[in-house]
Order: structure tokens, then C-alpha cells, then sequence
């Protein structure tokens, strides 16, 4: 009886116990393989979508344009006005853009004239067009870069100039500005036309509606 009622083995520790298949072992490897890539790979998509969601807007440049408002005008040889209208479109549908350190650089002919028009910082909402002004008078015009422009405000010619915009750019990101690629553009050969009032006083004006300007790409990536 005491033969009957020895103890046995438990079957967990039977020498004889079937041990785990290969097949078994490699589908539990292949299974913490999936689950380490799945921990890495959601941060990895996240970060992506953000850098693409930073791209995109990053390198969709504005538009640039001059309005017909734009004009110069001269009371005397020595002063000229420069009123020059300025219009932006902001080619994304969702982010704000706010511009700063905007300048316009002149030139008549080849020669860069001695003085360059501000424009002050401003917020563009998504697709907007803003049109902004850069105003200044410029008095005693005697550089030897401006004795051209002198002549023919002196003559009542038609003048044409070279505008290059300069302009620094953050996009709204959440509860950030977020800097980006600065802006250039040229606007080449604009035209202005003459003409003279009842009081004796010059103005010039484009000849056509807003001309476009011409994104400068390379420097934009630059």
C-alpha cells in the first residue's frame, strides 16, 4: 500500500516533458521584435509628421507684387517722395505668417541708389494679400550713384527702377513663431511714368497694375 501511495513526479518536473517546439520560440522572438519596432516606430512617425508639417510651409514662398498705388514724386530736384505699396500673398491656407526687417532696395540702371525704404513688421493671416507701404522723402539727392535718376526726374522721363525685397519670416506654429527662411525677391525694370500737376510738382506712377516679383529661390534655401 505504502508502494500505492508514493509520490510522483510533478508532470512539470518530469525529465520526460515535451520542451517548447522551435517554431514556438521563434514566433515569441518575432513577437518582441514587432513590439520593440511598434515602441520606436510611433515616436519616429510622429516626429516625421511634424518636420514635414514644418517643410511645407517652410518652402512654399510668397508672392510678392507691386500695387499701381506705388509712385514716386518730386517738388524739386533735391527731394523725391517714394511711395512704394508693397503686396504679399501668403500661399498657405493654414498657417499665419509674421514678417520682420522688411527693406527695399533700390537701383537705377545698374547702380544701387544711396538710400532703401522700411516697411515695418506685420501679421499675415492665412491666404491673405496684404498690401503694405514704404514711404520715405530723400532730400539733397547728390550721390554719384543717383546723378542718373537726377537727370531724368530733372527731364520729366520715365524712370525705371530695381526693387529688391529683403524680408525675415516666423511661421505660427501652435503657441510659436517658429523662424524660417528669410524672403528675397526682384523686381526688375519697373517703370514709372511721368507726369506733372496744376502746382508744378513731378510724379511718376507704374504704367500697369500690381507687377509681380520674382522669388529668388536659391537664396531663399540658402
Amino acid at each position: 500500500m505504502r508502494a500505492l501511495n508514493a509520490n510522483h513526479p510533478h508532470p512539470d518536473n518530469d525529465p520526460e516533458s515535451p520542451l517548447p517546439s522551435p517554431e514556438s520560440l521563434r514566433i515569441c522572438r518575432y513577437k518582441l521584435i514587432i513590439g520593440h519596432c511598434v515602441a520606436f516606430a510611433v515616436p519616429a512617425i510622429l516626429a516625421l509628421a511634424m518636420v514635414i508639417f514644418l517643410a511645407i510651409p517652410a518652402l512654399m514662398p510668397p508672392e510678392f507684387g507691386l500695387d499701381l498705388e506705388s509712385s514716386i514724386s518730386s517738388s524739386n530736384i533735391s527731394t523725391v517722395q517714394w511711395n512704394i505699396f508693397l503686396s504679399i500673398k501668403n500661399p498657405s491656407k493654414l498657417i499665419a505668417v509674421k514678417y520682420t526687417h522688411v527693406k527695399l532696395l533700390l537701383s537705377f540702371g545698374q547702380l544701387p541708389l544711396p538710400h532703401h525704404l522700411v516697411i515695418p513688421s506685420f501679421t499675415q493671416g492665412p491666404s491673405n494679400v496684404t498690401t503694405v507701404p514704404a514711404m520715405a522723402t530723400v532730400a539733397n539727392i547728390n550721390d554719384l550713384s543717383a546723378k542718373g535718376l537726377v537727370s531724368a526726374l530733372k527731364d520729366r522721363r520715365d524712370v525705371t527702377i530695381n526693387i529688391e525685397v529683403k524680408a525675415k519670416r516666423r511661421l505660427h506654429l501652435g503657441p510659436w513663431w517658429v523662424p524660417m527662411f528669410d524672403a528675397y525677391a526682384s523686381c526688375m525694370d519697373v517703370t514709372f511714368m511721368a507726369s506733372t500737376d496744376s502746382k508744378g510738382v513731378g510724379h511718376w506712377r507704374i504704367l500697369e497694375g500690381t507687377l509681380g516679383c520674382t522669388i529668388d529661390i536659391l537664396t531663399l534655401l540658402w
